[in-house]
């Protein structure tokens, strides 16, 4: 297995990414300015040459227009429908009553009822076949109160993938699994949690390689659906989601699959990456068959995301390790 590299000391209080990106800058000879540590901003130097950067992945290399039709699912839709690219079945909607008014087009089908504008999966439901008016309303309510236009749309099986795109290139893939455990028979979930969150590569606030996984209202919903509680005891290898989003930021894992996608999955995220007119980002594709030829019966492009988190992909929970940092400074022109 690849040898992580060690990150700097001294920069512990900010983002992992961050972390990342000036590590690589420093092996580089790249002087460091800390413009506002808080913000994780960034002013890199070297000679004539300097860049400011934000987040990790946050630089001039990519537009305000270009970051607008990111953040707004019904922009970055049309744009990759516009381009031949496979997106899920949906409509819009700014109302609860205009979304109402469709409940029966969707009654007898599963359906992601989100926000136009979100972040780490906030405000996201997941709606069965055959849910009730009441149901339905409380997932576009929720969504609602998060954005003012809501997106519902045909809910595709299958596991989640991140690839990251920098420039023209796919640099690493890894599937995003929701927050869980496994049961051993005899533990409770809340044990298990507790157990999981012993792992030291889990913190908070992004400045560890994983999250930890929280016992909050919402995984507490979760658990309830599955009609389970945090004192439940799960079988054997049992395996319980405690969240319906995939983020690392929820709790979730990352597992490298990058040397295991099919190549035109990696050309299909490319493509997405130049129909939104983005250099740096983040294109989560959801497929039931990721290591063959995609078929549009099992996969779709779910989000295009600005400013893409580089630690899932170096610090996988499992996997290859990819180090992601350098390329940015490449793309940024530094030698």
């Amino acid at each position: 297995m690849t040898e992580t590299k060690p990150l700097p000391l001294g920069f512990e209080d900010l983002e992992i990414s961050t972390q990342i990106i000036i590590r690589d800058a420093l092996a580089r000879g790249i002087q460091i300015e800390i413009v506002d540590r808080k913000e994780n901003f960034l002013r890199l130097v070297q000679g004539n040459h300097s860049e400011f950067v934000k987040e990790a992945s946050k630089t001039r290399l990519d537009s305000l227009m270009t970051y607008l039709v990111m953040e707004n699912k019904i922009a970055s839709k049309l744009v990759l429908d516009e381009h031949g690219i496979r997106v899920p079945v949906g409509r819009n909607y700014s109302s609860l009553e205009d979304a109402r008014k469709d409940y029966t087009f969707f009654l007898d089908k599963k359906k992601v009822i989100k926000p136009v504008t979100t972040n780490f999966g906030l405000g996201i439901g997941i709606s069965n076949p055959g849910d009730s008016l009441e149901k339905f309303e409380s997932f576009v309510k929720t969504a609602l109160g998060l954005s003012n236009s809501i997106i519902i749309e045909e809910f595709i099986e299958g596991p989640e993938y991140r690839f990251l795109v920098l420039g023209e290139e796919v640099i690493a893939v890894c599937n995003r699994i929701p927050a869980n455990v496994t049961g051993d028979g005899k533990s409770s979930i809340r044990d298990l949690i507790e157990r999981k969150n012993e792992d030291p590569r889990r913190g908070e606030g992004h400045k560890t390689a994983l999250e930890k996984i929280q016992m909050s209202e919402v995984e507490l919903q979760i658990l309830k659906d599955q009609s389970l509680d945090f004192d439940s005891i799960p079988g054997l290898g049992k395996q319980i989601f405690l969240r319906k989003n995939s983020n690392i930021s929820t709790g979730g894992d990352s597992l490298d699959v990058t040397d295991l996608v099919h190549p035109e999955f990696k050309t299909i995220a490319i493509s997405a990456a130049k129909a939104a007119g983005a250099v740096i980002c983040g294109i989560d594709i959801i497929s039931s068959q990721i290591e063959l030829k995609p078929d549009p019966k099992t996969y779709a492009i779910l989000e295009i995301n600005f400013n893409p988190v580089l630690y899932i992909h170096e610090f996988p929970y499992a996997g290859k390790p990819r180090f992601v940092g350098d390329k940015i400074l490449d793309l940024l022109g530094f030698r």
